[in-house]
């Protein structure tokens, strides 16, 4: 697959692209996307960014049963 950009101000509905030449003939894709810069985007407050920030539990053993062995239906 070929593909190629090319990237330029719009006058009017027409647009004449030479560097289509060789897709002549061919099925293609044209996607048009606006360049023109949006507004800046609004800063969050830390604390929206990163939700859940400084609430980490902690776990000493984190790979032992998550009940005792005792309350296992295996074991019964």
């Amino acid at each position: 697959m070929q593909a190629i950009r090319i990237r330029q101000k719009l006058n009017s509905e027409t647009l004449t692209l030479p560097q289509l030449r060789p897709f002549v003939g061919k099925d293609v894709e044209i996607v048009i996307s606006d360049l023109t810069p949006t507004e800046e985007p609004t800063t969050q407050p830390r604390s929206q960014k990163f939700p859940l920030e400084g609430s980490v539990l902690w776990d000493d053993d984190p790979l032992g049963p998550a009940v005792p062995a005792e309350e296992w239906e295996a074991n019964q």
